[in-house]
């Protein structure tokens, strides 16, 4: 039986989890119709042979992949490279997703022809066990239109959200870093030139994973990976300035405006730097080159970046300030979630 839809899960030392995450994925009314593929990074515990054991079980839906260390971005390359389903999602391996509604998502997927599937997610907070439901949007749902008519109203989302028909990665080539962390934006932006039809439903699927002290949006290892940081955004960068000329207006404005994200977040991750020279040097730097790039007369890069620019990041730096001290405060994390709510929904 051909598969539906080819689940990558890339794998790095999650021998804890696999067991956890596993389950959620398999439901004998849809096993059949799906392919996982767990993609081992080179793991170091026993995350391959705990990942065996269910292909051992189900040898015709799961398959092990132990490859070579190389990054999250290799892992998803390689589960491209092997993808055997009409269509293709990613599911980190300490993460989950809601049963019931993945089977929807399966049943839907049997009887659609189309490039880009969008659902809301949860964020599940280590910490406090509290889940919050993201990506719910109001716009028409359950209905398959043309992409550039909605992608103002989707944005550019996490990948949690995301499921693409595998041709869409396959036809064109597309291949993000490795060895790198942040590779996620390169996943979600790259095939977007090529999507003509999608849908967005309205049940979230996917659980993520938040605040486990070890992830690479930390702060504090966000400034350590700062270099990956702003690499991974001068290539997202490079592939806006070659976009095909077939590309449609609202898709190029959007791409545009997450650009404009990143450099925000580079900049809060450069003025987090503790060392006061690296922290000065590294800043302007980041200012010149954008400067040389003339972003600051894009149209389409948001105001806010352009303030942030044009200050070399002064006009932020208190807020980071407050936000590096309080950071690990619960009662601040809800603050931020909502701040950050509310500046995703902010455009010119």
């Amino acid at each position: 039986m051909s598969k539906i839809l080819t689940v990558t899960i890339p794998s790095y030392n999650t021998e804890k989890y696999i067991d956890e995450c596993l389950p959620y994925l398999i439901d004998e009314r849809i096993i059949s119709a799906i392919e996982i593929l767990i993609v081992s990074d080179g793991s170091k515990d026993n995350t391959v042979s705990v990942a065996q054991k269910w292909s051992d079980k189900y040898p015709d839906s799961i398959r092990v992949i132990d490859k070579e260390n190389g990054g999250h971005g290799s892992t998803i390359n390689r589960g491209i490279l092997e993808a055997t389903g009409k269509y293709f999602k990613v599911v980190d391996g300490d993460d989950w997703v809601v049963t019931e509604n993945f089977v929807k998502l399966i049943e839907f997927l049997k009887g659609v022809d189309v490039d880009l599937i969008n659902n809301p997610y949860f964020e599940h907070d280590e910490e406090t066990a509290d889940e919050t439901l993201m990506m719910a949007l109001k716009i028409q749902a359950n209905q398959i239109v043309q992409h550039d008519k909605i992608i103002e109203q989707i944005k550019i989302p996490p990948m949690h959200t995301i499921t693409y028909r595998t041709s869409i990665l396959k036809d064109n080539k597309i291949s993000i870093d490795e060895k790198m962390f942040y590779v996620d934006v390169e996943y979600i932006c790259f095939p977007l030139p090529f999507v003509k039809k999608s849908v967005y439903l309205d049940y979230p699927v996917y659980v993520y994973r938040t605040n486990s002290g070890t992830q690479s949006m930390a702060i504090g290892n966000m400034v350590k990976n700062r270099a990956m940081h702003l690499k991974m955004t001068t290539h997202v960068w490079e592939f806006i300035k070659n976009l095909p000329n077939s590309t449609p207006e609202s898709v190029k404005k959007v791409l545009m405006q997450r650009f404009s994200e990143l450099i925000f977040a580079q900049y809060v991750i450069n003025l987090s730097i503790s060392d006061k020279t690296e922290r000065k040097f590294e800043t302007k730097a980041f200012t010149e080159f954008l400067k040389t790039e003339k972003v600051l007369e894009i149209p389409e890069i948001l105001n806010l970046s352009k303030l942030v620019i044009r200050t070399t990041g002064k006009i932020i730096t208190p807020a980071v300030m407050v936000r590096n001290t309080f950071q690990n405060k619960k009662t601040w994390r809800k603050v931020e979630r909502g701040l950050l709510n509310t500046l995703k929904k902010m455009r010119n």
